[in-house]
Formats: C-alpha cells, sequence, structure tokens
C-alpha cells in the first residue's frame, strides 16, 4: 500500500514539475511583485559586489539590476526546491523496489538527472524558455540533496 501511495506522490510531484515548465516566463514574471516588495531599498549596495557567470551571463545587479537579480536566485531555489523533494520521493520509491539502498539510491539519482534533463528538452519547446545545461545540474544536485537528507532521517529513525 506505501508503495502505490509513494509512487502516486512521486506522478504528482513529477506531474507539478511538468506544469510549472511549460508556462512561459511571461506567466512566472516575478519581477512586478519583487519591484514593488523591494522598492527603494538598499538591497543593492549589499549584493553589488556579487558577480558570476551561469550559462554564459554575468549574474550581478550592475548587469541585471536589483529586481531580476533577485529573481535569478528565487527562480535557483525553485529548482533546488522542486527536485530536492522529487529526489525524496524517487529514494522512497526506488527503496519499495530494490532491496539494496544502494541501488535504490543510484537509481533514484539517475531518474532525478534523467527527469530534469527531460524537464529542460521539454522547456526547449515552450514559448520563453531556453534548457540549459546548467540547470540539469542544478536539479540533479537538488535531487541528490534531496535523497541524501532522507537517508540521513532514514537512518536516524532507524536508531
Amino acid at each position: 500500500m506505501k508503495r502505490k501511495l509513494f509512487i502516486v506522490f512521486l506522478a504528482l510531484w513529477g506531474l507539478l514539475i511538468f506544469f510549472f515548465s511549460s508556462q512561459s516566463y511571461s506567466e512566472q514574471n516575478l519581477t512586478p511583485y519583487l519591484t514593488v516588495l523591494l522598492g527603494d531599498s538598499n538591497f543593492g549596495k549589499v549584493f553589488s559586489h556579487i558577480q558570476f557567470t551561469y550559462a554564459g551571463r554575468e549574474i550581478s545587479v550592475s548587469n541585471l539590476g536589483m529586481v531580476h537579480f533577485v529573481e535569478f536566485f528565487i527562480r535557483k531555489a525553485a529548482h533546488l526546491f522542486v527536485f530536492f523533494v522529487l529526489g525524496a520521493l524517487s529514494w522512497l520509491v526506488s527503496t519499495r523496489v530494490w532491496k539494496s539502498n544502494r541501488t535504490a539510491t543510484i537509481v533514484a539519482a539517475f531518474f532525478v538527472f534523467l527527469y530534469a534533463s527531460l524537464d529542460e528538452i521539454h522547456q526547449h519547446y515552450t514559448n520563453g524558455r531556453s534548457p540549459l545545461v546548467e540547470d540539469v545540474l542544478l536539479d540533479t544536485c537538488g535531487g541528490i540533496l534531496g535523497i541524501m537528507t532522507y537517508i540521513i532521517v532514514f537512518r536516524m529513525k532507524k536508531k
């Protein structure tokens, strides 16, 4: 019974990710809300020293502006979160199918990587979205963190 329930949760979570990746950027645009929320704050000065490259694009307050800079981090945190949960759920399902925790972990991690890859391919066909290899890596890291976190919690519960 538990296995079927976990499979349903995993499928629903996968559908949620698919739904979000089906939306165009304009449907997910946070900048109007962030503009109101951040207003005339000094966040720009606080974060002005942060600068790095992501997918060949400079990420900095000076390049993007404060609102788009904050939106970038919110979007990437969302990637980590949804794939963190996907990783934990895929591990729960995998441990019900494979007796070996090692095998279940490898299968769950591979599933997360595969789903992240397919998600980015799907975004290629969505207006206003671009598939990024960097996002596949970020999503996979989020999933692996979810798997590792659940394994740690699982082991603590056993003790």
